[in-house]
C-alpha cells in the first residue's frame, strides 16, 4: 500500500514539473522592443529606452497595459561631458519621458520610475553605444 502511493507521489511530482517550469518561464519580462528601443528586463517587467532628437522615452513593458498617469521618475545620465538629470513625466502608451533630454553615444543612463503610490520604485541601467 505505502509503495502504492510513493510511486503515484513520484508521478503526480514528475507530471507537475513541465508545467511549473512553463508558469516560470512565463513569469520574465518582455525581451522584444515594442517602440523601437534598447530592453532591459528588471523582476517580472521590463522597460524600454527610446531615444528622440530631443527627448527620451521609457516605456514599461508587461503583459497588459500600465497606467504611469501617477507615476513620476528621473533620467540620470552620465558620459564623457558629465552628469545630467532629467524628469520624467507620464505619456500614453504605458510610458515616461523626459523633455530635452540628448543623449551622446557613449552615456550611461539609470532611469528611475517611481509608481503611484510614491514609494515603489523599478530602475533600469542602459548603456548607449
Amino acid at each position: 500500500q505505502e509503495e502504492k502511493q510513493m510511486r503515484m507521489l513520484i508521478k503526480t511530482v514528475v507530471l507537475m514539473i513541465p508545467l511549473i517550469l512553463a508558469l516560470q518561464s512565463h513569469a520574465h519580462g518582455i525581451t522584444d522592443p515594442k517602440h523601437g528601443g534598447i530592453v532591459k528586463v528588471i523582476g517580472d517587467v521590463s522597460l524600454e529606452l527610446v531615444l528622440g532628437s530631443d527627448n527620451v522615452r521609457v516605456y514599461i513593458l508587461d503583459d497588459m497595459a500600465v497606467d504611469t498617469s501617477g507615476m513620476s521618475g528621473k533620467l540620470k545620465v552620465e558620459n564623457s561631458v558629465g552628469k545630467n538629470e532629467y524628469v520624467l513625466t507620464p505619456i500614453e502608451d504605458s510610458g515616461l519621458e523626459a523633455k530635452g533630454a540628448r543623449i551622446p553615444s557613449g552615456s550611461k543612463i539609470l532611469a528611475i520610475i517611481v509608481k503611484a503610490d510614491g514609494y515603489s520604485k523599478i530602475a533600469g541601467k542602459f548603456q548607449i553605444k
